[in-house]
């Protein structure tokens, strides 16, 4: 019975979490694409420190500063997206009329 009583909370966590990220499309939608933007920014350092710049450690301290700042677009990116799709995945798997 505790098992069905902790289910039952998470299961309502889980909706209570998919009704807030996905409550506002438009804004899930704006996540991704800062998300894409960062990326894209954090790559051109990378290409660019690789590049233009000559083999030293200066160089490998901003290539790293471009793989953190592609990293953290992904992460926004990912919460973006996830944002957009997870209600609608929540109701797909959850829906009565099988």
């Amino acid at each position: 019975m505790s098992q069905r009583k902790s289910f039952l909370k998470f299961r309502r966590q889980v909706h209570q979490l998919a009704l807030r990220l996905g409550n506002n499309p438009k804004l899930a939608f704006a996540r991704l694409l800062q998300g894409i933007l960062v990326f894209l920014f954090g790559a051109l350092i990378l290409i660019i420190s690789d590049r233009v710049l000559a083999n030293s450690l200066q160089q490998e301290m901003i290539a790293l500063l471009g793989v953190i700042i592609a990293g953290i677009g992904i992460i926004m990116a990912l919460f973006g997206y996830l944002s957009m799709s997870l209600l609608r995945l929540y109701h797909m798997i959850n829906n009565k009329d099988h």
